[in-house]
């Protein structure tokens, strides 16, 4: 049955994380926004109050959108959270290490404070409806308003885990996103159910329902060699079916959490420079 989907994508995250309250994850998401200067708002309007971080230091260059991961969406393999707010915010680690002169930071629907006190919350927004119209849609409104900030900007979308699968069905709606990044993203979730021997997510779009549209988006995604929850394979399965516009960037020694946000600077620039 769909309620019991295995969410392995966040599986390890949430095991290291049941004990830790929201508050605490809160205060550890702040305090790595505050370290690199991101100021933090909420994102209300169509669908669901989001967090957000942001900067924008007035130099010129592109505006990267880092939307992340389910975060901590079960608390076992059968069992949903009641709050998926992230134990370790692996995005906006990413979001924090980008040296760039633009960055904003989206949290998923419920997480932080914000989404916590959102009464359009359920838990099917982090569950089997993670990747529902409504979803993508309250990330692609928080976006568009940005977008009226910085309208001489490229945009890259960059998703992390689940993240990725959000950012390739935003991508997927625009005609302004110059790139797609994505960083141990199940962008072929059919195959990854498959091979992982989980429950298919059925009644939601998936990224390869919109080939033809992604398949004109220069698209970047890394895979790390040793993640077992998100395989090298899931990944270049997508990157195959998308063609000449995809590239898949491995790291062998990489796994879904490491170590992603430690080389950051150094992967930025390799997905900006993929042709």
């Amino acid at each position: 049955m769909a309620v019991r989907l295995v969410a392995l994508v966040t599986l390890a995250a949430m095991l290291a994380g049941c004990g830790q309250g929201g508050a605490a994850r809160d205060e550890t998401a702040a305090g790595i926004a505050r370290a690199a200067g991101l100021v933090a708002a909420t994102s209300g309007g169509a669908g669901f109050d989001l967090q957000s971080w942001r900067r924008d230091d007035g130099r010129p260059g592109p505006l990267f959108v880092y939307l992340e991961g389910d975060g901590l969406a079960y608390i076992d393999a059968r069992t949903p959270s009641s709050d998926p707010t992230p134990a370790d915010p692996v995005a906006l680690r990413l979001a924090a290490a980008d040296p760039g002169p633009a960055v904003l930071y989206i949290a998923r629907p419920c997480q932080f404070a914000a989404g916590r006190a959102d009464p359009r919350c359920s838990v099917r927004a982090w569950t089997t409806g993670r990747f529902a119209d409504d979803v993508v849609a309250s990330v692609d409104d928080v976006i568009t308003r940005e977008r009226l900030r910085h309208p001489e900007r490229a945009l890259v979308l960059v998703g992390y885990s689940g993240g990725g699968v959000i950012a390739a069905l935003v991508a997927a709606r625009r005609s302004d996103v110059a790139r797609l990044v994505t960083v141990a993203a199940p962008l072929d979730v059919a195959d990854w159910t498959r091979r992982l021997g989980v429950s298919p997510l059925d009644g939601v779009p998936l990224p390869l329902d919109r080939i033809d549209r992604l398949s004109r988006i220069r698209t970047v995604a890394f895979a790390g060699g040793k993640d077992k929850v998100v395989p090298v394979a899931s990944v270049a399965s997508a990157i195959d079916r998308l063609g000449a516009s995809a590239t898949l960037i491995v790291e062998p020694d990489f796994d879904h959490r490491c170590c992603w946000s430690r080389d950051w600077p150094r992967l930025r620039n390799v997905a900006l420079a993929a042709r």
